[in-house]
């Protein structure tokens, strides 16, 4: 090496010039100069293709006059339109292949390497598969870019030679397998090394990831060791913020001659405590274990005997003063209770202070007792003796005139008194309602306003509705941006912030579709990293498209700011339910006579329970039981049991479903009554017969019922008709009504959602299933109001609305709201009532009057008015014409089944499982059985 760098210093100084020491030889200069043109060529071709107009002129586009808008100029116009129509989308990668190549090829400049034609030739093989199948691949995926297809003529070539032999699917397949041999032949990497290099990173995350768990559990155990190391080694120094656990074990493991004992004299106090408190503990078994409890919270906080001894003496010789300035002690019990009282005892006695022995005995006063039994205590049921209390008792000394007592009937008087008057308490107290239990008949006082107020709700602080119209500006771009990633152009044009979610209003481009929106709702979630994303294809009354998003902070609408709102006050009718905020914030309120009937599903946990509730109090606020009765159906036994006691009930809360069957058809019967009435009146609707009703008590000309007979009452006139209240019937789960009472109660509602209406008694059902076996089509046909809450799937989401999107809705109270008459659904943030809000409202009706029940709802006979077409009445004279010979078949055949008795007597399905489940009733044949067969009971007739 030296030798060479000293004959290259020996040519520069013989030439004079260095530079000539660094220049290019041939082979070297055009090998640079192709490096150059390479790269060169590279980034025309990416200019080329990247500033592609289709308005430009080319070999496959006339274009008459105007200017070139490409970048290229024309060479890149047709350029790029050559090689779109060659490759497809694939021409946008050929920038970066030129490139590549140029590198390889292009970058050594110093040495020759020697050509190896079996490498290269694998190389060329290789790029030339992989930008076949590239082609193909793209031909079959992706959509048409401008006017070519999207893999060019070469994928058009390839698909149309594969797609009749391998269709679709093996088409795919077979051009992704030999992409990877392509990709192999060209660069040398296995795919097994691919594989091998995936999996060592995931064990690695993965290890990564527990060892993190694992050393966040023990930097949390950490401290608890170091401080339980620092108070072995130095345990005089003992942290105050420990527990009394910890203190504890420190000191069991603490040398023996490091714990201080307790002295002979300390151990005979102990053994007097023990003694008097097994004393005190007879006569007050309710204070000495509070006392108890203070004594071993004493010990673990003053580990040391002495100390603890101290500081009890201290309290005893507070107390002793405190009595003797009050000056009603004798002098008999200062000595007694110096004589008792150990300077080392650690439980305070009050009875120990009291001379039994001497004939002047004190009195407790009822005052003094009165501080001793504290009120808290006794609504709890539970005595406590309070020191302070019991040093304030009056001793007072009795008449000098009493009768002597003789030494057994003198004994312990005072302790005798007490007890009895503790025993009474304790009585007294048992009988005592805990307040946390709820209460049934509460003496509460009458309200003085007619109608409950807005002071028994919750009313929050006030919230600054602050909007930044910034960020919201910023969204709108990012939800435009995102848009046309997705090759959809579209401009926001306005936007509506609420309390819960924002709705953007788009205005798309021409012939853009709206269902290319609908279909990428997830993706934009994805893309918005939002929860959900739900688009709204049509706005009433403008040609935009709506995308909802969730807010960043939710803000919660509660039921006070909708009932207070102008909308709600100024409602009339009393009917009027309060439904919550639209995302404006605007109050939505509905009417449930003009529903006529509401049909409410939704998740557990969606808020499905708590919309009811707010119903049933926004209608609690609007009338008066006069106005409105209602039938409360609750399976569960939680969330209507509340309201039970107000006077708008006409029965109690239902909560056995075969009672929930009476109801109904208790409410089947009262809407014939009614119409019977309306008809009798010529009217059409309760609220004309109740207007009829007043104008003719108003002219002196009361009606009387057109409907009563003679034998009806005692009375010897008709009675007068009485205002009809609306009756809205409330069902918290309709599935389990269905599922225990069946095909009936469907029946039932159906018939009261077809007729009921007029008749003023409305259905409000609630189920947390819907599915098409719950809410039927026939339920569905005749309740035409929807709420839907959040639904797990789109299925679930058609059935209740019958149109998508309550599947991504946000939860808590997030509602599309489908109003009668109308098939666009109006997205509502529901109204939020708290269990104290209820409480409220329910204790103030309570207040104001008591429920008049009709027994006849749950526990009432059948009518022919309430039969269902088709039903016969239920009793003993019910019983089928070919019931006897029906028996007499099944005995003798010993088979019972529903096809045998409607193929031997030739009757009907519905008739002949009636007779078989008649034979069930009177115990001829045992019920259905898990393979569906029945087995006679009843024996075979004996033949002679």
């Amino acid at each position: 090496m030296f030798r060479e760098s000293k004959n290259k210093v020996e040519m520069v100084m013989n030439t004079g010039n260095l530079e000539t020491s660094h220049r290019l030889n041939g082979a070297q200069r055009l090998r640079e100069c192709c490096f150059i043109v390479g790269f060169l060529a590279a980034i025309l071709l990416a200019v080329a293709l990247y500033s592609f107009n289709p308005a430009d002129p080319s070999w496959s586009q006339t274009a008459w006059g105007g200017e070139v808008k490409n970048a290229g100029g024309r060479i890149g116009a047709w350029t790029a339109d050559s090689l779109f129509f060659t490759f497809g989308l694939l021409a946008y990668s050929l920038p970066a292949v030129l490139a590549a190549l140029t590198w390889v090829f292009f970058r050594k400049r110093s040495k020759n390497e020697p050509l190896d034609f079996m490498l290269w030739g694998t190389r060329l093989l290789g790029l030339v598969v992989l930008i076949l199948t590239s082609s193909g691949l793209a031909a079959l995926n992706f959509d048409d870019i401008w006017y070519f297809s999207s893999g060019g003529v070469v994928g058009d070539v390839l698909t149309s030679l594969a797609l009749p032999y391998l269709n679709l699917l093996g088409s795919i397949i077979v051009f992704l397998f030999l992409w990877g041999a392509g990709f192999t032949l060209l660069t040398g990497i296995s795919w097994l090394s691919i594989v091998e290099w995936i999996g060592n990173i995931s064990i690695t995350a993965t290890a990564w990831f527990l060892n993190k768990v694992r050393g966040s559990e023990k930097e949390t155990l950490e401290p608890a060791r170091e401080s339980f190391t620092a108070e072995h080694t130095e345990p005089e120094q003992i942290s105050s913020d420990m527990t009394l656990s910890d203190q504890s074990e420190i000191m069991q493991e603490e040398p023996e001659e490091q714990q201080p004992q307790p002295s002979d004299d300390e151990t005979e106090h102990y053994q007097e405590l023990e003694e008097k408190t097994h004393r005190y503990n007879i006569h007050m078994p309710d204070a000495v274990d509070d006392l108890e409890q203070r004594e071993e919270a004493l010990e673990s906080e003053q580990p040391e005997p002495s100390l603890r001894s101290q500081q009890l003496h201290t309290t005893i010789e507070e107390l002793e003063k405190s009595a003797l300035e009050q000056g009603d002690m004798p002098d008999q019990v200062e000595s007694e209770t110096a004589k008792d009282v150990q300077p080392e005892e650690s439980v305070y006695n009050p009875l120990a202070d009291i001379d039994l022995e001497t004939e002047k005995q004190p009195v407790i006063s009822a005052e003094a007792l009165d501080h001793v039994i504290d009120d808290a205590d006794m609504q709890t049921g539970r005595i406590e003796p309070v020191i302070s209390d019991i040093e304030s008792v009056d001793i007072d000394e009795p008449e000098l005139d009493a009768p002597e007592v003789t030494e057994p009937e003198r004994k312990d008087p005072d302790v005798a008194a007490f007890q009895n008057i503790v025993s009474e308490a304790q009585k007294n107290m048992a009988g005592a309602q805990n307040p946390f239990l709820a209460k049934k008949e509460e003496d509460l006082p009458v309200p003085t306003a007619p109608m409950p107020t807005l002071e028994l709700l919750y009313h929050p602080d006030k919230r600054e509705n602050h909007i930044d119209r910034d960020a919201l500006e910023d969204i709108a771009r990012l939800v435009e941006s995102k848009l046309a990633d997705y090759k959809i152009k579209a401009r926001v044009v306005d936007i509506f912030p609420g309390p819960v979610i924002t709705r953007f209003e788009l205005d798309l481009a021409p012939g853009v579709k709206v269902s290319r929106i609908s279909s990428l709702s997830m993706d934009l979630a994805r893309s918005l990293s939002a929860m959900a994303v739900r688009v709204v294809e049509v706005i009433p009354g403008k040609p935009y498209v709506g995308l909802e998003l969730p807010n960043m902070s939710r803000q919660t609408v509660y039921f006070s700011d909708v009932v207070g709102s102008k909308q709600f006050l100024d409602a009339k009718s009393p009917t009027t339910v309060v439904m919550g905020q639209d995302i404006a914030g605007e109050a939505v309120i509905a009417d449930i006579a003009k529903m006529p009937h509401v049909l409410v599903a939704g998740t557990t946990g969606s808020g499905k329970s708590v919309g009811v509730n707010v119903m049933i109090l926004s209608m609690l606020y609007k009338a008066k039981p006069e106005d409105l009765r209602f039938i409360m159906i609750d399976p569960k036994m939680l969330e209507l049991s509340v309201y039970e006691g107000i006077p708008h009930l006409l029965s109690e809360v239902v909560t056995d479903m075969k009672d929930a069957s009476n109801a109904l058809r208790w409410c089947v019967g009262e809407m014939e009554r009614r119409y019977k009435l309306m008809s009798a009146l010529g009217v059409r609707n309760v609220k004309g017969f109740n207007e009829k009703l007043k104008m003719a008590a108003d002219a002196g000309h009361p009606i009387h019922d057109p409907l009563w007979q003679p034998g009806d009452s005692m009375d010897q006139e008709p009675p007068l008709l009485e205002k009809l209240p609306y009756i809205v019937v409330v069902v918290d789960e309709f599935a389990d009504l269905m599922m225990v009472v069946g095909k009936k109660v469907e029946e039932l509602i159906a018939r009261l959602a077809q007729k009921a209406r007029a008749a003023g008694i409305h259905l409000i059902l609630a189920t947390q299933r819907p599915s098409v076996d719950v809410i039927t089509g026939l339920i569905k046909a005749n309740i035409p109001t929807r709420v839907a809450f959040t639904v797990s799937t789109k299925t679930d989401s058609r059935t209740i609305l019958d149109q998508g999107g309550a599947e991504s809705l946000l939860g808590m109270g997030d509602m599309l709201y489908l109003p009668p008459g109308s098939s666009h659904t109006v997205r509502v943030h529901g109204a939020f009532a708290s269990d104290d809000d209820v409480h409220a409202v329910v204790n103030d009706w309570k207040a104001r009057g008591k429920p008049q029940y009709i027994d006849e709802i749950t526990n009432g006979d059948q009518s022919p008015d309430t039969l269902l077409p088709g039903e016969q009445m239920e009793g003993d004279d019910d019983i089928d014409p070919l019931f006897d010979q029906v028996v007499e078949f099944v005995v003798e055949s010993r088979r019972a089944s529903v096809s045998g008795v409607q193929r031997r007597f030739k009757v009907g399905y519905n008739r002949a499982s009636r007779i078989v489940e008649q034979m069930e009733m009177q115990g001829i044949v045992t019920p259905q059985g898990h393979n569906g067969n029945r087995e006679v009971l009843a024996p075979k007739p004996v033949t002679e």
